[in-house]
């Protein structure tokens, strides 16, 4: 018996009770999967700008009033996890580094934007054997920006990103962290 697609990422996601209900709009694959996120550090008064990275996300499988599926970062190496959303509500969970790093991220689609712009919040831990070694809490401020060329779990596991690198010279540890040299093609907001 052969499964759809819809099947068989929802039974790679350990969901259940696949429902045949449309998916709420604006989602955050449909119209351009590509979104980039920037961290704003919240302990700090001006609320300091750390990094922006580019995150991808595939197709999904809608579940009773969820749609969920994976994501991927394309400018942050081995950088991915899975996402929920719920009406405008969007959470996400991923690792990096070999799944030692962790990052949590929970943001809102304005649908009132016509660039479908989001907004929320982002915290990134390591592990370390008691309470976890918080990196940082920061504001996110979200942005789609186009299409991902990779569209399957298959072709993103397969995708090799470039370490990002810092202005000292040195290989960037976590994907927020300070003064990582742009991208060129992306502009970053400031």
């Amino acid at each position: 018996m052969k499964m759809s697609a819809q099947w068989m990422i929802a039974a790679a996601l350990g969901m259940s009770g696949v429902a045949a209900t449309a998916a709420p709009l604006p989602n955050v694959y449909t119209d351009g999967n590509r979104w980039l996120i920037t961290a704003y550090n919240d302990a700090s008064p001006t609320h300091g700008q750390m990094a922006t990275q580019g995150i991808c996300f595939l197709p999904f499988a809608v579940t009773g009033t969820h749609v969920r599926g994976y994501w991927y970062s394309d400018t942050f190496p081995d950088w991915n996890g899975v996402y929920s959303q719920e009406g405008d509500q969007v959470f996400m969970h991923g690792d990096y580094a070999g799944d030692v790093g962790h990052d949590g991220i929970t943001f809102e689609i304005d649908t009132s934007s016509r660039a479908n712009e989001g907004g929320g919040h982002w915290v990134e831990w390591r592990e370390n054997g008691a309470f976890g070694n918080t990196i940082v809490f920061a504001n996110a401020k979200l942005k789609r920006v186009g299409k991902c060329l990779t569209r399957t779990y298959d072709e993103a596991v397969k995708l090799q990103v470039e370490p990002r690198i810092l202005k000292s010279g040195r290989i960037a540890q976590e994907p927020l962290e300070l003064d990582q040299l742009p991208i060129p093609g992306i502009e970053e907001p400031r």
